[in-house]
């Protein structure tokens, strides 16, 4: 009886181990792809963090010259930053000025236009974010 369980240990801990070794050669793939794509991933990085300060600095500006904001920000960001947690309404602000930007939203209406088709990690997870927090907001 006691073999029967100690096969059947064994066995599960084969079946565990299978998906762990997996997720270890994916990460390492990972690790060797980052490494050979280092620099790309640094001017990657550079031009958001340009893109997100023109963004807000544009936003900045149009705030204080009372410019008439698109329909589609004001009506899920309001027309002007609260008094209160201003720095947060600017960030999300910013985040959905560069979404729209970076993937060409042009609906006049919908902030972040329609849900991606189809999965696409960065795009996707990016969406879900900003719609949560547009829902706190």
């Amino acid at each position: 009886m006691s073999h029967t369980l100690a096969e059947r240990h064994d066995q599960r801990a084969r079946q565990l181990a299978g998906p762990a070794q997996a997720a270890q050669t994916a990460l390492a793939q990972d690790d060797s792809l980052r490494q050979a794509k280092a620099s790309l991933i640094e001017q990657g990085d550079k031009a958001e963090r340009k893109l997100i300060w023109l963004l807000r600095s544009r936003l900045a500006e149009a705030i204080r010259d009372r410019a008439l904001l698109p329909m589609w920000f004001v009506t899920v960001l309001g027309p002007v930053p609260p008094a209160h947690k201003t720095q947060e309404w600017m960030d999300l602000a910013t985040q959905v000025l560069a979404y729209r930007v970076t993937y060409g939203i042009t609906d006049q209406v919908v902030a972040l236009g329609p849900a991606p088709d189809e999965y696409v990690p960065r795009r996707t997870e990016w969406y879900r974010e900003l719609t949560t927090d547009l829902r706190r907001w």
